[in-house]
């Protein structure tokens, strides 16, 4: 086969492997950071509470929770990283939904990792400076309104809007580019498609009054993109330029999603 004929319709193997191994270290570290996080500290929970409960929280088991939050940031640099080298594996797919598609997935690994690295750095901060026992009551409010104000703006804007529109942006990308013949499936494209549009949805969930509804949306859509990445990952192990299109389709697929659902909303649900 022709070098210019590889490169329309047939993959790299090195570069699918090294997706599969990038995508499963960042399911593996971000599911040990969010189990670690549920455990020591209440987490998502507390993100809700008020600055010095989220303070307390923190405080009392601080290595712990600075730990898990720097892993959260690590995972999400090995996302970026894994976005950039598939946009390379589905090159046979090249248009401008793969390029959008590569620059919201960076995005959102960007900003994961700026909104969790407060944990581990700053935080650590305002526990040491509101933990003084001569801070006067007037700076001691300062304070927890500093904290609440740069909460409000590295987890709510950053965080868990910025970040969430490039993730949905990634996965709606991603479903447009394995539509692709060469590719994908057309069935398997829509899922990840609508697990764009559901990552999209919950970003108003930050406005409040009736959008607070929205809540269990992040648990139905980051479990359906999990399991989907991970459903993309095996599929980039099994592809050879003899199998075809990166994309498994069929009872095998649809179930690995479904339970991988099911383990992460179940516990959410329950807790």
């Amino acid at each position: 086969m022709h070098r210019s004929e590889r490169n329309i319709s047939a993959f790299d193997r090195r570069d699918l492997r090294a997706t599969a191994a990038l995508l499963v270290t960042f399911v593996a570290l971000s599911l040990t950071a969010y189990a670690g996080l549920m455990v020591t500290f209440g987490f998502p929970d507390i993100l809700r509470a008020p600055a010095a409960e989220i303070l307390a929280a923190f405080d009392a088991r601080r290595t712990e929770v600075r730990g898990f939050y720097y892993l959260f940031a690590v995972a999400h640099l090995i996302f970026a990283a894994a976005v950039i080298v598939l946009a390379r594996a589905l090159r046979a797919a090249d248009g401008p939904w793969l390029a959008v598609a590569t620059a919201g997935g960076v995005l959102y690994g960007l900003a994961q990792t700026m909104g969790f690295l407060r944990w581990p750095i700053l935080v650590p901060v305002f526990a040491d400076y509101l933990g003084q026992a001569d801070l006067s009551p007037d700076a001691r409010a300062a304070g927890l309104l500093m904290l609440d104000a740069f909460h409000h703006y590295a987890g709510n804007a950053i965080g868990e809007n910025l970040s969430f529109w490039g993730l949905a942006v990634w996965l709606t990308g991603v479903g447009a580019a394995l539509q692709h013949p060469k590719v994908g499936h057309r069935t398997t494209g829509l899922f990840w498609m609508v697990a764009g549009f559901l990552v999209f949805v919950y970003t108003f969930e930050q406005l409040g009054g009736p959008f607070a509804v929205l809540g269990p949306v992040l648990l139905i859509s980051h479990g359906l993109a999990y399991g989907l990445i991970l459903l993309l990952a095996w599929t980039c192990v099994k592809t050879t330029d003899e199998t075809g299109p990166l994309a498994p389709a069929g009872a095998v697929a649809t179930t690995a999603v479904v339970l991988f659902c099911g383990g992460i909303l179940v516990p959410g649900m329950l807790n």
